[in-house]
């Protein structure tokens, strides 16, 4: 199998595998004029057209884009066993080195002019060394040009740089796979030794996921087992490997340094700022008065501070009852606008909190809630049967007790020569780069 482009997504759009999101969006645009039916007249314009799109929507989502890079098999329990085919090993996307200690790892940098931002994800799979070098790269490019943007270039340019001094992101499913892959290559060439060495990083990854990830993730952890289970019988010698992606590697000092440095001549800046007010020369004299003024009437209307409560997670629903134990409606609520066709999944998978939400109608006359539930964390829930119009979605963090609210979308049912064409849509509740959904913030008497 080809690790690097299985189904041929990176051809079709003719980049590298190490291609940057901007570079697939760029590569589409011209591909897309190249070959859309209204301008090539071959044949099989269509078909080259729907592959085109195909390979766009899974390249330019940042978990989708993950997977397809991840080399996947159906490993057999002996080590020994054999296939018709030699399997290839997955290489990095920089130097083409086969690695024992390959990583999947998402870093970013971020370039802004005057009200522009653009915050470019770089993502593969890399050995340490390249890994090292495109990071410290990324953040250079950063420091340089990522903060001269309103407002989005100060806080683009802090989050990347944490994330890239501490390795960028590394998804815990998609390197379980991918070191199991490799451990798997390692010993169908007969390096048992290298094998169970790299099934023991594969074993740490997957005892990091989730307990209540799908159902493939945690199988995952099962095979890993009894994969080095094989290899122990088959005599496999316990080594262990240096760890080259420890956190605090040389690449984290520097960026930590460059920090820290910019942290110190922030504060002293402030500080001087501070003192140089203080110690001015005071030359105003107030005038003399004989009895104090009596209060004005702005002062008379301010109102005083009321203390606030800290939030604390409610143990029942507003109906009162239990919250569910797993995705449903909340008994009570009445559910509306159900004579339709589209479907809304609501998807809190990589939320670390359950929420309470609200499908909320939107209309002339104002907004209304339609439907009412509960998602815990790490599930989505599916809304059936929802009525064609403009909706957003509300909802609650119930450990922080934060509100919030996606833009608007709208539901469509559409009448064709075939049928009725209508909206299957998902929306998320938690902020990831290039999410499909923008969310703001709410105040309580709109929730």
């Amino acid at each position: 199998m080809n690790t690097k482009d299985p189904k041929g997504y990176y051809k079709i759009l003719g980049i590298n595998s190490n291609a940057t999101e901007s570079d697939i969006k760029t590569a589409f645009k011209r591909k897309a004029m190249e070959l859309h039916p209204d301008r090539n007249k071959s044949k099989d314009a269509t078909k080259q057209f729907q592959l085109l799109n195909e390979a766009f929507n899974v390249l330019n989502d940042t978990s989708a884009r993950a997977e397809y890079d991840t080399p996947v098999v159906d490993v057999p329990h002996q080590a020994s066993e054999t296939n018709d085919q030699p399997p290839e090993p997955a290489v990095c996307t920089v130097c083409n080195k086969v690695s024992a200690q390959p990583r999947y790892a998402i870093f970013y940098d971020v370039r802004s002019f005057l009200l522009l931002t653009s915050k470019r994800t770089h993502q593969g799979i890399f050995c340490s060394t390249c890994a090292e070098k495109k990071i410290m790269r990324a953040s250079i490019i950063t420091w340089l040009f990522g903060w001269w943007g309103v407002p989005w270039g100060p806080i683009y340019s802090i989050q990347t740089l944490f994330i890239n001094m501490f390795g960028g992101n590394r998804p815990n499913d998609i390197n379980a796979r991918l070191t199991f892959y490799q451990a798997w290559v390692f010993a169908y060439n007969n390096k048992i030794d290298m094998a169970y060495a790299v099934a023991q990083d594969a074993l740490s990854f997957a005892k990091k996921i989730a307990l209540n990830a799908d159902q493939e993730d945690k199988a995952i952890k099962a095979e890993i087992e009894e994969f080095i289970k094989d290899l122990k019988m088959s005599g496999a010698k316990a080594i262990k490997l240096i760890d080259t992606w420890g956190r605090l590697n040389k690449s984290f000092y520097i960026q930590a340094s460059i920090m820290l440095v910019a942290g110190v001549l922030i504060t002293h800046a402030i500080y001087d700022e501070k003192n140089n007010y203080y110690s001015a020369p005071n030359t105003y004299e107030p005038p003399f008065t004989e009895a104090t003024p009596p209060a004005t009437q702005s002062q008379k209307n301010i109102k005083p501070v009321t203390y606030k409560p800290p939030y604390e997670r409610p143990l029942e629903d507003p109906n009162g009852n239990q919250w569910p134990a797993s995705s449903s409606y909340l008994d009570g609520f009445p559910q509306l606008r159900t004579n339709g066709r589209s479907k809304v999944t609501v998807d809190n998978s990589r939320n670390d909190s359950d929420v309470f939400v609200k499908l909320v109608a939107i209309d002339a006359e104002g907004s209304l809630p339609v439907r009412v539930f509960f998602i815990p964390a790490h599930e989505r829930f599916t809304l059936e049967n929802v009525t064609a119009g403009q909706y957003d979605i509300r909802y609650r963090d119930l450990d922080s007790g934060g509100l919030s609210r996606s833009e608007a979308f709208e539901a469509k049912e559409i009448s064709t020569k075939e049928g009725v064409e209508y909206s299957v849509l998902t929306m998320t509740l938690y902020k990831v780069a290039h999410g499909n959904m923008q969310t703001y913030g709410l105040d309580e008497a709109d929730f």
